[in-house]
């Protein structure tokens, strides 16, 4: 009688259980082996595009070129034509789908090629290198700001094309090259061309905000971007010495007087919900300069803030108020702005808006609900609402941690493919809305 030894078959049973819990939880990328319910998605041109689209470090200026082409070659692929055109000497992409009716106002999908600096270090993946985990996350900067949706429009784009779908209205799909530096050379230039009028556009989509549950979120009004450098002057000399009124003591005494201002938003901010933000201005402050040698007291040093107005806010209220931080700092104090705004129009969410109307009922008959709120930040679809044009800022991100400009961005694969299902509804009943 051949003897079993129970216990030794049940501790390799469980052993082999726990080696293929760690497998089936290993990273997965375009080149591992390994295989999970999402490893099927790297097969996915839609999703190859994205990750290509990733890879292109455009937050460096000189890689912007390489960013074009790649839409040129995906304009090219999908048989759609387009333009570059540079007003400012930085290039934008324009492809387009025709419409039958070339009277009707277009619909123009916007989203901008550049994305901000990174450290590589505090990041678990290379931000450029569009890794995908286990749990079908793609990381890289840009998954949310805005490359995702710039490769999920032109996925829309293309179907309807190979599809031979001809909407009434025609399409614009562009790219901007400098958002994230307020878009002077992008979309600031471009609006006052004659090619942009010529565009005929009737509404917008933007970039939007993701979302932490399975609502989405439409913007509808962006806050103003006061970005100021303040330079206060004082008293040189040895590191030895301990002078008087010297710069470093001047800009303590600015620091403490935006600090206070900013203690009172934040006590606002406090009273409100999450996502409320009307009422309150927000402050910070981001960068310092100064300083030549450690044994040298510097004569000059500045610091960079940067304030965001609520949309009730009066410039000229906030104005007189910066002018009486810069008295307050002392004589010599400078202020130069980096950005100015002064308006940021809304765009109405009302009967009176068909194309909002329309937007609202495509999603709701998909059985999505659509909060509407206001855009914390700024984005180029601000200067289109100036002009009177209506605009949302728009993105399909639910069930998503935002982490626009931090580490470890990221958009989860199945996310950015339903946001192609998603965006495809939007643009037909858009593209297809009767005169207005």
């Amino acid at each position: 009688m051949v003897k079993c030894n129970c216990d030794f078959i049940v501790s390799r049973m469980l052993l082999s259980f726990i080696l293929l819990g760690i497998l089936s939880t290993t990273h997965i990328s375009n080149a591992g082996p390994l295989r999970n319910r999402y490893s099927k998605y790297l097969e996915l041109d839609a999703v190859q595009r994205l990750i290509e689209y990733i890879r292109i470090d455009t937050s460096r200026e000189e890689n912007i070129k390489h960013a074009v082409d790649f839409w040129v070659s995906q304009a090219n692929d999908a048989g759609l034509p387009y333009t570059v055109y540079a007003p400012a000497g930085k290039p934008i992409f324009v492809a387009t789908l025709e419409g039958s009716d070339p009277s009707l106002p277009s619909i123009m999908l916007n989203s901008h090629m550049d994305v901000v600096t990174v450290d590589e270090t505090e990041w678990m993946y290379p931000p450029f290198a569009g890794y995908m985990d286990a749990n079908g996350d793609i990381f890289g900067r840009g998954t949310q700001d805005t490359k995702d949706i710039g490769v999920v429009y032109m996925e829309v784009l293309r179907k309807f094309k190979k599809d031979n779908i001809t909407l009434e209205r025609t399409i614009h799909m562009t790219v901007m090259p400098d958002e994230e530096t307020g878009g002077k050379n992008g979309m600031q230039a471009f609006v006052k061309t004659k090619q942009f009028k010529a565009l005929n556009i009737g509404f917008a989509l933007d970039e939007g905000l993701a979302s932490s549950d399975d609502t989405l979120i439409a913007t509808y009004i962006d806050r103003r971007p006061w970005q100021m450098e303040f330079t206060v002057h004082g008293e040189g000399g040895h590191g030895s010495s301990i002078a008087d009124e010297t710069a470093a003591e001047k800009l303590h005494k600015l620091m403490d007087t935006i600090m206070a201002y900013r203690e009172i938003q934040k006590d606002i901010t406090r009273t409100k919900n999450a996502n409320d933000y009307t009422g309150f201005n927000s402050i910070n402050i981001n960068m310092f300069h100064g300083g030549q040698a450690p044994n040298i007291i510097p004569s000059k040093m500045s610091l960079v803030v940067d304030m965001r107005l609520a949309p009730e806010a009066e410039a000229s209220e906030m104005q007189a108020l910066v002018d009486s931080w810069v008295r307050e700092a002392g004589n010599g104090t400078e202020l130069s702005y980096i950005r100015h705004e002064q308006v940021s129009l809304p765009t109405a969410l009302d009967s009176s808006n068909p194309y909002w109307v329309t937007f609202k009922n495509t999603l709701n008959n998909m059985g999505i609900t659509v909060r509407s709120m206001v855009c914390p930040a700024t984005s180029d679809i601000m200067v289109l609402r100036n002009l009177g044009i209506p605009a949302l800022g728009f993105t399909t991100k639910s069930n998503t941690i935002s982490r626009i400009h931090a580490k470890d961005e990221y958009i989860n694969v199945e996310t950015f493919l339903r946001g192609i299902d998603i965006y495809t509804e939007l643009v037909k009943n858009l593209g297809n809305l009767k005169a207005c």
